[in-house]
């Protein structure tokens, strides 16, 4: 019992040791597979170009510095300390005491000569007066009372000015004097005109300059000025003219009149208001000047801290404001200042680049392993990998562009995420879009160095576009996608930072730059969309819903010419959109493809056995081998069309794969009977003429939709070739051209898989049991009256040509090849 427990222990050892063998087998193979598959799949020309985009992201991280992660409104929970030794101007405190400066500068005021000139020539006047009377008293006072002069003796005025100011030199420089003493004496008065800034001061300064062209300013206290405003102003021009006139030794019989001129000068009554003169003007501009000069000579101030210093101190209620981000702004630019010089530092940005640098190297790295993996196609064509390369630099450098030197929110980067997941999703597929949407939204957030709930808002948006945008068949799907996608992007946006505790104002701004962003995406992809169609070489649902149009050029060339293909075309665009929509497949495409695949046919119609006529074919006359050049031919003849017509690229792949590397099965069988009768050599006649020599160039269905188009064409022309096509006849056929393309290989260059190979079949078979069903036969006048189901026969005459060989060769056979 021992020795038979103990030999199973080792017998189960044994067996243990030999499936972890085997699973270490498995895994080196699978691992040897992926790189083989990764070497295969990466040309030196996209090796090149993922080369160059790493190099393009690092320069971009080297080009910017380093940015402050803070917000106007953003609410801190720890307390930010200085990094570095700095000095800051406090600009309110600065500002505040210039403001005192300005408001403490002096008004400045000119002289106003208007009222001096008027008194000059008030004088002037009545000594021309004087002289003018020859000694006659009434006719001076006559004409001086014009003037509104007034005298009590008005003959003794005449006599004092006559004697004291007559004389032609010394009397005419006697006058001059006298004028100029009363005009300067009238000048010192303080008889100013109202500030017409007081408004827009706050107070009244303590000093004013009384400033005269060529002469030293004279300040005085602003209290000691006397405004045309007072109410006593009246009463101040007439002391003031008093004054004047005794300072001025004026001769005593012209004192009055003189003092009499001086105020009605001042004060003059219109229409029953009084307007008084002043004799200094408020000079506005000199005043602003001064006080700027007197802002510009106050010193700023200035704030210094010290590293380790509280900037920001966190408080249940502290959101930044204007003030707080520019004393952080401050405090980071002489920290990156001190980058350069310091040691310690510069090592460290250095490893922090370095660090940098490996992430985006194993997200490159990511980004072409997954391409590999589920779209090695791009890799293979330098084109594709170049756009696709572009596509993610372009996004890339438009995030480091938002973040340094436009510093706006991170948020609007959703928008360029969205639109790459767009272009993305219409250029390829949504699990495609989704991953290489995903490492751009990692590079996008690295890139704008932010923070998770970033990265969690680029994948919503990326995942609503993505999945939100299967096809495009009106102008208004992108715009009801960038909707949705901005909907749930805000409200994603708005939860992480509730989340993060920031402040309502702060929370609903950000949100909407997302959601803004998300929506402004999707017009910005629509008016983009027919560039980048041409760009990529793609055609979008609303493009190949226009070229399924019956009035174009290129389909009425093909119902007219070579009507036949046409109706056959139609036939099988609807079995092979519902067979690829079964696996969910492009049924859109699939359907324009299977429309344009046998445009070739238009060049030599009557060599196709559904363009022939009275059962004559022209083959008859014909060689194989010349047979073959013109049943291959119509594939290069469809290309040539197709670029001529200006088909869509994506089309073309329909048109060269749809036949694939396959056998022309009828004229190498013709080829092998003609061999074997003019060798009198039988049962040997596939190994007389090679298969090699009757297959089509290719290439191979690339893509799910051309290897539907494929097993579609071949299984709709096999099925049509049988006698009576039951359902069980027509499950057989489909099930055998089926095997024999996947045996043949057709499939190698393309991703589906047995079991979507299945559902295709299913599809298949119930669209052409709908298309051969059965028909009541009605009994003719005078037979018996008897009902029964019989197929409708079948309208080619291939039966009576072709040999009982394979589907295929029903198909290919005298040529709807």
């Amino acid at each position: 019992m021992t020795r038979s427990i103990a030999a199973l222990k080792v017998r189960t050892k044994i067996k243990t040791d030999i499936r972890r063998q085997e699973a270490k087998r498995q895994r080196s193979a699978q691992r040897g597979r992926v790189w083989q598959r990764l070497s295969q799949s990466v040309s030196p020309y996209a090796l090149l170009i993922w080369t160059g985009f790493y190099v393009s992201c690092l320069g971009l991280f080297l080009l910017g510095h380093e940015t402050m992660p803070y917000r106007v409104g953003q609410r801190i929970t720890q307390n930010i300390t200085s990094r570095v030794d700095f000095q800051v101007e406090n600009r309110d405190e600065t500002e505040k005491r210039r403001e005192e400066a300005r408001e403490a500068a002096p008004n400045i005021y000119e002289p106003n000569p208007v009222p001096l000139e008027t008194i000059r020539a008030e004088l002037t006047h009545l000594l021309n007066l004087a002289k003018e009377a020859n000694d006659n008293a009434e006719e001076f006072m006559t004409k001086a009372e014009a003037k509104h002069w007034s005298f009590e003796d008005p003959a003794l005025a005449m006599k004092t000015l006559l004697e004291e100011y007559g004389n032609a030199e010394a009397g005419a420089r006697k006058f001059e004097s006298m004028i100029a003493r009363v005009t300067d004496n009238l000048a010192a008065q303080r008889i100013v005109d109202q500030v017409i800034d007081e408004l827009t001061r706050k107070r009244t300064p303590p000093n004013s300059i009384l400033r005269r062209p060529g002469q030293p300013d004279v300040e005085v206290a602003t209290t000691q000025l006397q405004t045309v405003k007072d109410s006593k102003i009246e009463q101040i021009i007439i002391n003031a003219a008093n004054q004047v006139v005794g300072e001025a030794y004026i001769p005593l019989a012209l004192t009055d009149p003189v003092s009499a001129l001086i105020s009605r000068t001042l004060a003059k009554t219109t229409a029953g208001e009084s307007h008084y003169t002043p004799l200094w003007k408020y000079d506005g501009g000199q005043t602003r000047k001064e006080m700027e000069l007197a802002a510009q000579r106050q010193e700023p101030v200035v704030n210094r801290f010290q590293w380790g210093d509280v900037l920001v101190r966190a408080e249940p209620k502290t959101v930044l404001g204007n003030q707080n981000i520019e004393l952080l702004l401050a405090e980071n630019q002489h920290y990156l200042a001190l980058q350069k010089t310091d040691t310690y530092l510069r090592r460290e940005k250095l490893l922090q680049q370095i660090g940098w640098g490996v992430v985006f190297f194993v997200l490159t790295l990511g980004l072409v392993v997954y391409s590999v993996s589920y779209q090695p196609r791009v890799l293979r064509k330098p084109a594709r990998t170049l756009a696709l390369a572009c596509l993610a630099l372009l996004t890339i450098a438009l995030s480091r562009l938002f973040r340094y030197p436009l510093n706006w929110p991170t948020e609007l980067t959703v928008g360029l995420v969205v639109m790459a997941a767009a272009f993305l999703t219409i250029a390829y597929n949504q699990r495609f879009a989704f991953g290489v949407g995903g490492v751009l939204a990692a590079m996008v957030t690295v890139a704008c160095q932010g923070t998770f709930g970033l990265f969690i808002t680029h994948m919503t948006a990326l995942g609503l576009t993505v999945f939100s945008l299967r096809e495009v068949r009106t102008r208004s799907k992108i715009i009801a996608v960038g909707a949705v996608s901005a909907l749930g992007t805000m409200i994603v946006c708005v939860c992480i930072n509730l989340i993060d505790g920031q402040s309502p104002k702060y929370v609903l701004s950000h949100g909407l730059a997302a959601g803004g962003a998300a929506l402004g995406a999707g017009f910005l992809v629509q008016g983009l969309l027919p560039t980048f169609e041409k760009i990529f070489g793609i055609a979008t649902s609303m493009t190949l819903l226009e070229w399924c149009d019956a009035s174009r050029p290129l389909l009425r060339r093909l119902a007219q010419e070579a009507p036949g293909t046409y109706s056959h075309s139609l036939i099988l665009s609807q079995m092979v959109e519902e067979a690829a929509e079964s696996i969910g497949a492009r049924g859109l495409l699939a359907r324009v493809g299977a429309i344009y695949h046998d445009i070739g046919k238009i060049q030599k119609p009557g060599y196709f056995v559904e363009n022939q006529e009275a059962r004559i074919s022209r083959h008859d006359r014909l060689s194989p081998t010349m047979s073959l050049l013109v049943i291959v031919g119509h594939v290069k003849d469809g290309v040539e069309l197709a670029r001529a017509y200006g088909l869509p690229r994506i089309l073309h792949q329909f048109i060269l794969e749809h036949h694939g590397t396959t056998v022309v099965r009828y004229f190498h069988y013709l080829a092998s009977e003609a061999a074997a009768r003019n060798s009198k050599i039988k049962g040997k006649h596939d190994r007389e003429v090679a298969e090699s020599e009757f297959r089509y160039a290719g290439p191979k269905p690339g893509s799910k939709e051309a290897a539907i188009l494929m097993i579609c064409d071949g299984c709709e022309g096999a099925v049509r070739a049988i006698n009576e096509p039951t359902p069980g006849r027509i499950e057989s056929t489909v099930h055998q051209v089926v095997m024999e393309r996947l045996t043949d290989g057709q499939f190698d260059d393309c991703d589906i898989t047995m079991r979507e190979l299945s559902l295709v079949e299913q599809s298949l078979v119930k669209s052409l049991c709908a298309v051969h069903h059965g028909r009541i036969k009605y009994p003719k006048k005078g037979a018996d009256k008897e009902k029964a189901l019989d197929p409708a026969p079948t309208t080619e005459d291939a039966d009576t040509v072709r040999p009982s060989a394979a589907g295929q060769a029903a198909q290919e056979v005298a040529p709807q090849s």
